[in-house]
């Protein structure tokens, strides 16, 4: 590139040489100097770019970094580790707007590894470099030279580098960088290093030594004579020789303990602040953390409103232009923050008033329309970063209700959203009411745009499913009129304190639904949580008391990700997870309700195979004493929990009941697999049977007092793992069963007493009172799990000696059924 220079001046002496006495030089010389300036700048720029090339090769041959800082010209000083475990570092300029590409760069090839490259025309287009063998040259190896030669073209080891067009660059701008950002992710503790093409790459941070605190960075010491306790962690690859030790103590006491790695640290008498500095120390590392330290207390107590907008942790809002306030009593300075996911909406508003220690802040809300009635939520928070103190306060705003349809009902998601708050308010409905006055839907509703969703009714248990404490239950008429309800994705937290009961409607007491299609194919309520307290979710409704549901069909699954305590009663269901006095059903198969979603959960703490455990049925998960009647009802999903009870129809036909008022599941089918434990909870061991009872109808029964299971077909397959009583039509049976049919496959491992079958598979019952299945068909195969899981198909067929399995000689009559 000298040379360059040189001919310059050798060019300029001759002009000065033969030109006339007047010329003056003064304006020649001013141009070589800037020449010469510019030729130096591009040398140095040139060179640096040679740095940056040396410095990717070393980052990419690295093990891991254990440094990373700017320094206070804005570049990046790294330290690493290479694998000779040497520790090196170097400083990374950035540029994060890349205006020109540079002339030389990274990229990741298919292999996934990084090979240099070169571009002539900006970044348009790459070409990989060759090696003096044709060969691709991979960052990590040795790096090209970069260079510009004495007629200022670009070259790369010593040759000219050329274009697509074959004729060599010119290097006229030699400004921007090869890395255009550094970022640290601290979820996955690495660095991401992104060049000024775009690509990128990753390599771990393991720092040599660090200190971190279970306290902010200021603590508030509410008394000088009792000494605030900070736990301490210290962490990197020199951790365990780290010592630990106070280096300064200003208006402060500080005492060490490393044993439970504690700092105790008490404020002087009279001292108003104070600070230490915590040293750290190992392998020719050291550290210093200051901790910062006053009198008094450091609070912000939760913002105050006015309560038409709404109690609790949120400020609830109407879809209109909304002004409202929010007062915070505090002690310490805070910042406001507003949400990022609701500042399009919601601003401060032009004056905030500040009398005391007590702030007034205002804040305005725009105008909202949602056609599927969703609300829109953000927060405000109050926060002092140095004491470590932080207020959160969530804010919603429901969109304008709608005017009122020309024809009464429920038109769009708004509408059924405002339905739902008028039934939870307590208040009228007759706005959605037609001339009879039911409830109705004007056309079919997409809720794909409402991922939340509050139960139409609610209600809290008291230790049984008795559900006395019923809060504002829907008590009318809701007619479908044939249209579907879809777009369904909620997830509810089984730890609500709200309500104990989910499902499009909480709870339902002397109501109707019908003429309804609910969800679509893969629509589902997620359950997550663990909760004390006995919950019921049914995808239709939690709770049904004397109510009646008819010809609905269901398509959004029930699907349990969180957990069920031990000996604490979950229902989870198709239509409803608890009955009480209720219709299922009707009269004739036009009255009929289908169940098409599937109702499973995953691992559950709860052992308890009865009133007290988990139980799943596609239809209903537990019926609550007489006057139950489930009729021409069909179940076609799966259902599967690994302990308690499990039916394709019910889960529990529970108690109590009398002769004068009964439960009867009658003309219904179950076409789904029932399974127990289908997430390998227990491994497929049978050790475990005591933990459930399950059936392709019903899971099990109480005592016999006129429970009927009638004219009924079972064409479900029944898989129990764990080797429980399962049976084609009841795991565990006191009920009167008449005129039923099984199709199914039922397997269950076997465990016998004194060389007699106690638990297992029978076409009809694992387990049944003497004399109680009568006019039944034999049907379906019955077998060992262990034996024909892999080919059920192949299980020996349904036969007189495998009706029961336990005491089958005893309890079956053959007679009675053919």
């Amino acid at each position: 590139m000298r040379k360059l220079l040189n001919i310059i001046l050798l060019t300029a002496g001759f002009v000065l040489l033969w030109g006339c006495d007047e010329y003056d030089d003064g304006e020649l010389r001013k141009n070589i100097d800037a020449i010469e300036q510019e030729l130096t700048a591009a040398e140095k720029r040139v060179a640096e770019l040679n740095d940056e090339m040396n410095s990717l090769t070393a980052l990419v041959n690295s093990s891991f970094i254990s440094y990373l800082k700017q320094d206070d010209k804005g570049n990046y000083v790294v330290c690493y580790r290479n694998h000779g475990g040497e520790t090196k570092t170097v400083t990374l300029a950035t540029q994060n707007d890349v205006v020109t590409a540079p002339i030389v760069g990274a990229g990741e090839f298919s292999d996934g590894k990084l090979y240099w490259r070169t571009t002539a025309d900006n970044g348009e287009t790459y070409e990989w470099l060759l090696d003096t063998a044709g060969e691709m040259m991979p960052v990590g190896g040795v790096p090209p030279t970069m260079g510009i030669d004495a007629e200022g073209f670009w070259t790369v080891n010593g040759e000219r580098f050329t274009g697509k067009d074959g004729k060599p660059v010119l290097a006229d701008d030699v400004s921007n960088t090869l890395f255009q950002k550094v970022e640290t992710d601290e979820e996955s503790g690495r660095v991401r290093f992104t060049l000024a093409d775009g690509s990128s790459f990753e390599i771990p941070v393991f720092e040599a030594l660090s200190i971190t605190f279970d306290a902010a960075p200021v603590t508030a010491i509410p008394d000088r004579s009792a000494p605030a306790y900070i736990k301490y962690t210290v962490s990197g690859t020199e951790a365990e020789e780290a010592y630990v030790d106070y280096f300064t103590a200003w208006n402060v006491t500080v005492e060490i303990d490393k044993y439970t790695r504690t700092i105790s640290v008490k404020l002087d008498e009279g001292a108003e602040e104070g600070n230490t500095v915590i040293l750290v120390s190992a392998g020719g590392n050291t550290v210093l953390k200051p901790l910062f330290f006053t009198y008094g207390t450091a609070q912000i107590a939760p913002p105050t409103w006015d309560p038409q907008f709404g109690t609790g942790t949120e400020v609830a809002l109407e879809g209109e232009f909304t002004e409202f306030d929010i007062k915070v009593s505090a002690d310490i300075a805070y910042d406001v923050t507003i949400a990022e996911e609701c500042r399009s909406w919601l601003k401060p508003a032009p004056a905030t008033r500040a009398p005391m220690v007590t702030t007034t802040h205002s804040f305005v809300a725009d105008y909202y329309e949602n056609d599927s009635g969703a609300d829109r939520k953000g927060s405000i928070t109050f926060s002092n970063r140095p004491y470590g103190v932080t207020v959160t306060l969530g804010v919603r705003q429901s969109p304008v209700i709608p005017d009122t349809p020309t024809d009464p009902g429920i038109a769009t998601g708004a509408d059924l959203v405002a339905f739902a708050k008028a039934v939870n308010a307590g208040g009228s409905t007759s706005r959605w009411e037609n001339a009879s006055g039911e409830v109705v839907l004007l056309n079919d509703i997409d809720l794909s745009g409402l991922p939340e969703w509050t139960p139409i009714g609610a209600g809290k248990a008291t230790g049984t499913p008795s559900y006395n404490t019923l809060v504002n239950p829907f008590t009318g008429v809701f007619n479908g009129q044939g249209f579907t309800i879809s777009g369904i994705q909620w997830t509810f937290d089984a730890e609500s304190e709200a309500t104990h009961l989910h499902g499009l409607f909480g709870a339902l007491k002397g109501a109707t639904v019908k003429n309804l299609k609910l969800g679509a194919a893969g629509d589902q309520i997620t359950v997550t949580g663990a909760s004390p307290n006995v919950v019921a979710v049914g995808a239709l409704t939690g709770y049904a008391e004397g109510s009646t549901i008819t010809n609905v069909t269901n398509y959004v699954s029930v699907i349990l990700t969180g957990d069920n305590p031990d000996a604490t009663l979950m229902m989870l269901a198709g239509i409803a997870g608890c009955a009480k006095s209720t219709v299922i059903g009707g009269e004739t198969k036009a009255d009929a309700v289908i169940n098409n979603g599937d109702v499973k959960t995953g691992r559950i703490t709860n052992t308890a195979n009865g009133g007290t455990g988990m139980n799943v049925g596609g239809i209903c998960a537990f019926t609550l004493g007489g006057g139950i009647k489930i009729n021409y009802c069909t179940n076609n999903g799966e259902v599967s929990a690994p302990t308690g009870r499990g039916g394709g129809l019910v889960g529990t036909l529970g108690g109590p009941t009398s002769e004068e008022s009964g439960t009867a599941v009658s003309n219904s089918v179950n076409n789904g697999t029932v399974q127990d434990d289908a997430v390998g909870q227990y491994g497929g061991s049978k050790d475990y049977y005591n933990y459930k009872r399950m059936g392709g109808l019903v899971g099990g029964t109480v005592t016999n007092n006129n429970l009927r299971i009638e004219y009924c077909t079972n064409n479900g397959n029944v898989f129990s793992q764990l080797g429980c009583r399962t049976g084609g039509f009841v795991g565990h049976n006191q009920a009167t069963i008449v005129g039923c049919v099984n199709k199914g496959t039922i397997l269950a491992n076997i465990t016998y007493d004194a060389g007699a079958p106690q638990h297992g598979p029978g076409w009809a019952c694992g387990y049944s009172a003497k004399g109680l299945v009568t006019q039944c068909a034999k049907g379906g195969r019955v077998g060992e799990w262990d034996a024909h899981k892999e080919n059920p198909s192949g299980a020996p067929e349904a036969t007189n000696d495998n009706a029961l399995c336990y005491r089958n000689s005893e309890y079956f009559d053959p007679s009675q059924n053919y």
